[in-house]
């Protein structure tokens, strides 16, 4: 029988994964006392990149209503949200979390949130509250946003702001017109003034800073010439000529620097001739001058071929990074191999590496449909907190029909949203 401890170690452990299994093991352990590990989960966000996977206060939230101690974490939650000035994202989490309690009529909580707002702002967040606002209260909320806003700038001459706040409320309040109300407010507001002033001003400097258009001759000027690199916009709309011109290129160039710019096209693109030449650059030795040798690895992703296949899987098993050299599997996966690429996930302990994992194995498991795929990706799920890549990881083990009753439980709970709708799907 499991002690106490160790099922708090495994709740915490489920928690800081952001997976349905901490809120299974609360709910079938009532008397057990989880209120610090649900503390951490409300003050932290334990997310491999909170920025990109935004907060989760529904999660921790749907946790703290089957709890027996809700009192004692609602508590820490406020006391949270005031004090914590070292980290953005679990700012966002708190402001996320105490706009829950506000919704159901909580106005110790609501205050607490317009308390915080710009009150020693984390730097560069001092946007961090401002929806939370809008969305309890609306063009009200936006008025004290705006008016709050104006304030510090008072305060803070070289502050700027871009009015990102008002062009999210006006893209979802159509019937409003949310800067003619704005500027009637301002008629008796000095401070939404100076704000909608801040606003204008920027907008004017970002005008007169704007890049000039730069006109090549041709898309390998372009590659070669752009400073520091072709835009990641530019890049992903080559025409299937440019792609071309690019490759005809590679073929004759001897400058590696030059080598290094026209592979990277490759990391988008299929090499539309002979597979060897990428493979050629690929077996060079890597040095710390250039990208060229990891730019041709990456290259062959897209590529197959047996000598492909066989310098892959030497390198997988000679080198000490191994990981480097999987994505070339998208493209020259074999059954079994789900057995080497489960044996690398149960070595590998790094948060960055799982993730670095994570998404080589979908992208392998997405262009290669088998059964074999649950080992690997069931091992990675019971190590990663991100959802983003958690949540590619049940869709492709729905896809191949082998999605455990245990994962399938869980996830009704996840962190993610879009993970919870995907434990109905056969």
């Amino acid at each position: 029988m499991k002690t106490t401890t160790r099922i708090k170690q495994q709740f915490l452990k489920a928690l800081k994964r952001g997976t349905g299994e901490a809120y299974l093991i609360l709910k079938n352990n009532p008397e057990i006392n989880f209120s610090d590990q649900i503390i951490k989960g409300a003050l932290n966000i334990y997310a491999y990149d909170g920025q990109s996977e935004g907060d989760r206060a529904q999660y921790i939230f749907d946790i703290i209503s089957i709890s027996k101690q809700k009192d004692k974490i609602r508590k820490a939650v406020l006391l949270g949200l005031a004090t914590e000035q070292n980290d953005t994202w679990n700012l966002t989490h708190l402001f996320a979390l105490t706009k829950l309690y506000a919704q159901q009529n909580d106005s110790e909580a609501k205050q607490a949130i317009y308390d915080r707002f710009l009150n020693h702002p984390i730097e560069g967040s001092d946007w961090v509250g401002e929806s939370e606002i809008v969305e309890l209260d609306g063009l009200d909320g936006l008025f004290y946003v705006s008016e709050k806003y104006g304030r510090y700038i008072e305060q803070n001459p070289g502050d700027w702001q871009d009015g990102s706040v008002i062009r999210h409320f006006q893209e979802e309040h159509k019937d409003i017109n949310v800067y003619a109300e704005l500027n009637e407010r301002a008629r008796f507001n000095k401070y939404i003034q100076i704000y909608l002033d801040n606003v204008e001003r920027t907008k004017a400097s970002w005008e007169k800073h704007k890049k000039e258009l730069v006109h090549y001759k041709d898309i390998v000027e372009e590659v070669l010439t752009s400073k520091p690199f072709i835009s990641v916009r530019r890049k992903r709309n080559l025409t299937g000529n440019e792609v071309n011109q690019i490759a005809e290129r590679l073929i004759e160039e001897t400058d590696k620097s030059a080598i290094e710019r026209l592979l990277d096209i490759f990391n988008s693109y299929r090499f539309p001739y002979d597979s060897n030449i990428i493979l050629n650059f690929a077996k060079q030795k890597r040095t710390h001058k250039n990208s060229m040798v990891d730019n041709a690895i990456s290259a062959l992703k897209y590529l197959k071929s047996q000598s492909i296949r066989e310098f892959a899987l030497d390198k997988v098993q000679t080198t000490k990074k191994p990981i480097d050299f999987l994505e070339i599997l998208i493209s020259n996966y074999k059954s079994g191999d789900a057995k080497l690429l489960s044996e690398i996930a149960n070595k590998t302990n790094s948060e960055y590496k799982i993730e670095q994992l994570a998404g080589i194995y979908t992208d392998i498991y997405k262009a290669n449909q088998t059964k074999e795929c649950k080992e690997p990706l069931e091992i990675l799920y019971s190590k990663m907190n991100c959802a983003i890549h958690r949540n590619g990881i049940v869709k492709i083990l729905i896809e191949n029909g082998v999605l455990s009753d245990k994962i399938r439980e869980e996830i009704k709970y996840d962190c993610d949203s879009d993970t919870r709708t995907l434990s109905e799907k056969k």
